[in-house]
């Protein structure tokens, strides 16, 4: 019995490393995507319910992102300090820092952000449902 209870552990952990960097890895990928205003990997990737709550405030959806990623002024996203939140198997919370250069801007040309993604498996692929961003402490008056 307790053979068994520590074989369900060992394979619970090693589900959750997987889908831990599997996730980190669409984040930084999706960070990537954003820079290159890459809008198929954003179809590919948001859920059709997606919505985002972005630092300001503000709000959006799928298609505001897929259609307006050709007008942003983002050049380099940096993401670190990452923390996941597995809530079961086929959902979890993926939390970081990240610093998005947006040079265009004299103000907030670095905009420092703690953010919250929600993540969830839809067949065999994740797909990001949900978005939130808060500045830091840093940033706290850096908006445009």
């Amino acid at each position: 019995m307790k053979y068994a209870f520590a074989v369900l552990l060992f394979a619970a952990a090693c589900f959750a490393q997987s889908t831990e960097q599997t996730l980190i890895d669409l984040q930084k990928a999706a960070a990537t995507a954003q820079t290159k205003k890459d809008a198929d990997f954003f179809r590919r990737t948001l859920a059709d319910d997606y919505l985002s709550i972005g630092s300001g405030g503000d709000s959006g959806r799928k298609a505001d992102l897929v259609e307006g990623i050709s007008d942003s002024d983002i050049t380099d996203i940096q993401l670190y300090n990452f923390k996941f939140v597995p809530i079961d198997d086929n959902s979890a919370i993926l939390a970081y820092d990240s610093v998005t250069h947006r040079p265009r801007h004299n103000v907030g040309a670095r905009r420092y952000q703690h953010v919250s993604s929600v993540w969830v498996k839809q067949g065999d692929t994740w797909k990001l449902k949900f978005q939130q961003a808060t500045p830091n402490e840093w940033s706290y008056g850096d908006f445009d």
